[in-house]
């Protein structure tokens, strides 16, 4: 009977123990960091198709907080609805890697502008509040041109690298920062491409 308790004890204490890692996991996934993969093309050359594996960080636009120009950020490109802690819970790698399923509407996307910018294309090259972009990122210029935008407060103008193959603020509107999930911050794979933004 003495060895049935022990085992029983001990069976619990891996228990606790894996329940306790679990948590820990969903608990890191949704408020600090989590992966992505990135598995099209309107990011290139930033990003090929090739199997890139990006670590993304998240606690900043829980609360909001305005990204950088020029961040490579997460986005929910459901704009019409208001995303809440229960969206982050579900969209977080645990979760996803028993549901199996590739969330369409998360994109990776550069951020343009910012609340309060006014964004247009001339020539196939953005202007912001008059101001060329400098971008030695993107992948062609523009075959189509953008009407001059306004910015709204809480929000964020993004776009893909590859201008003339990404579905981005050109066609969903500016982004609710609610909608930002995190910062792209590393490239985790492939290996030989590992890089930090």
């Amino acid at each position: 009977m003495a060895e049935k308790n022990k085992a029983a004890r001990v069976a619990l204490s891996w228990a606790g123990q894996i329940a306790l890692i679990i948590l820990v996991t969903l608990v890191i996934s949704i408020l600090i960091i989590q992966t992505y993969d990135i598995e099209d093309v309107s990011m290139e050359p930033t990003f090929d198709r090739q199997g890139n594996r990006v670590l993304v960080f998240l606690t900043p636009y829980l609360f909001q907080i305005l990204p950088g120009y020029g961040d490579i950020v997460i986005i929910d490109s459901r704009t019409d609805r208001t995303r809440n802690l229960l969206d982050r819970i579900v969209e977080s790698p645990l979760p996803n890697l028993f549901a199996g399923e590739k969330k369409e509407y998360m994109l990776v996307k550069r951020v343009i502008g910012l609340p309060g910018d006014t964004l247009e294309s001339q020539g196939g090259y953005m202007y912001r509040n008059g101001e060329k972009l400098e971008e030695p990122y993107i992948m062609e210029e523009m075959a189509e041109s953008i009407e001059p935008v306004h910015v709204p407060e809480g929000h964020i103008y993004v776009m893909g690298d590859n201008r003339n193959r990404s579905k981005d603020s050109r066609h969903i509107g500016p982004v609710p920062l609610s909608n930002v999930q995190g910062r792209v911050v590393i490239r985790l794979f492939p290996l030989n491409l590992i890089t930090t933004y």
